[in-house]
């Protein structure tokens, strides 16, 4: 479980602060903005984790276990 939290957590954080630096730049409100949609995006990411990933295991452990 704390794999999952820490993953998603950090995903959330890499991905909105690239793709907020793409979409607008370094302006001076930036970490402001930022930071909100880290929120956000936490909010969306961690009940995906938990829910996503415990599935995509057991669907690949099952396709490849001999």
């Amino acid at each position: 479980m704390l794999f999952i939290f820490s993953v998603s957590i950090m995903m959330t954080a890499v991905m909105s602060f690239a793709i907020l630096l793409l979409r607008i730049g370094l302006k001076e409100d930036f970490f402001v903005i930022w930071i909100s949609d880290f929120i956000v995006g936490c909010i969306f990411s961690l009940p995906a984790g938990f829910i996503l990933v415990p599935l995509i295991k057991k669907w690949i452990d099952k396709r490849t276990a001999r």
